[in-house]
Order: C-alpha cells, then sequence, then structure tokens
C-alpha cells in the first residue's frame, strides 16, 4: 500500500543520465558566465596567483635594497686633492719673460756749478744709478766703485752754468752718455757691461 502511495522510481538508462549531467553543467557554465559579466576581473583573483606575485615582489625588493647599499658603501666621497700651486711668472703676450733689471744705486752727487770758472752759488744734485746687463756684475762694480764716483764727480764739475740754461734736457742726455762711456772704462772686457743710466735726480738749485 505504500509502495503504491510513494510511486515508483523510474528507470533512468545510461544515455538519459549523461544527458542530464550535461544540461547541468551548461547550467553551471551560464552561471559562471553571469558571474563573470557581473564581475569581469573575478577569474583573475586567484589565491594562488597572489601568493605568488607576492613572494616575487618581495624578492625584488630585497635584491634592491642589497644593491643599494652594496653602493653606497663602496662608493667613496669624492676627496678634493690639496695641489700647492708654483707662482707664476708675467710675461709679455708675445711669450717673453718680464725680468727686472740689476740696478746698482750710485749715492747722490752734490756739485757747485761754475761759469767761466767762477763760482755761481748754485748746485747740481745728481742721484743716478747703473743698469747692468747681469747680476753677477754687481760683484766687479764694487770693486771700481770709487774710481766710477770720481769721474763721475769730475764729470759733472766740469760743466758751465750756460750748458744747464741753454740745452734744457739735451745736456741730461749729454752727462747720462758720458757717464756710460767713462763707468764702462773700468770694467774688464768679457766680464759685463752697463747698459743704461737712470736719474733719479737731476736738479739744479741755488746755494
Amino acid at each position: 500500500m505504500a509502495e503504491e502511495k510513494l510511486g515508483k522510481i523510474p528507470d533512468i538508462s545510461f544515455r538519459e543520465a549523461e544527458e542530464i549531467e550535461r544540461l547541468v553543467q551548461e547550467e553551471e557554465q551560464k552561471a559562471e558566465e553571469k558571474i563573470g559579466q557581473a564581475h569581469p576581473f573575478k577569474k583573475y583573483f586567484n589565491k594562488k596567483l597572489f601568493m605568488g606575485l607576492g613572494v616575487v615582489m618581495l624578492l625584488v625588493w630585497g635584491i634592491t635594497w642589497g644593491l643599494l647599499s652594496f653602493f653606497d658603501k663602496s662608493v667613496s666621497p669624492p676627496q678634493v686633492s690639496t695641489v700647492k700651486k708654483e707662482p707664476v711668472q708675467t710675461s709679455l703676450s708675445s711669450g717673453f719673460k718680464v725680468q727686472k733689471p740689476n740696478i746698482y744705486p750710485l749715492e747722490s752727487f752734490f756739485v757747485p756749478i761754475h761759469s767761466k770758472n767762477r763760482e755761481t752759488g748754485k748746485f747740481l744734485h745728481v742721484t743716478a744709478h747703473l743698469v747692468l746687463s747681469h747680476r753677477k756684475l754687481h760683484k766687479d762694480i764694487d770693486k771700481v766703485q770709487p774710481l766710477i764716483r770720481q769721474s763721475v764727480y769730475t764729470l759733472l764739475s766740469r760743466k758751465d752754468l750756460k750748458d744747464f740754461e741753454k740745452s734744457g734736457l739735451k745736456i741730461e742726455e749729454k752727462i747720462k752718455r758720458e757717464i756710460l762711456t767713462t763707468s764702462n772704462s773700468f770694467l774688464l772686457s768679457g766680464t759685463g757691461t752697463i747698459t743704461d743710466i737712470i736719474f733719479t735726480e737731476f736738479v739744479v738749485s741755488p746755494s
């Protein structure tokens, strides 16, 4: 009686079972497609994939940090070299070095001026410097310096008052040439020469 009320379960063939399973899979596939359309990125949200990416990022960060630390320690800051500069010699644009002249100073001369062998009450005040061809000539000038002074004094004392009144600067140049000639006469040949005379004072003054 009970079996008659419940009814019999119909027998299902193997082919019908496959068809039912296929229909179930199609329904599941349609359900997944609907979910994918609602959440298009869901298929990429794979837990294992995220774990793998996290491990790779940690490895990359660790390698980068290690390399930066290594180079920061190995590269030393640039050192400033302290090179001592040598003084530069002054030179002309043509390339010739400018050399200071070798000068031998003479003590000033104070000589009375005469006119026709008579005293005029005026004096010639002269301070002269000898320009030498080289520095070593100083020693030779020291030996003959008294003779040079005596000859220069004699030369100046022979000048007449009219020489200073009429000639002006010409007398100064004339006396310069005379001092140059008489001074070089006391030097030995080959030792050097006096090349010029420089006056720092050349004044005719009253007594």
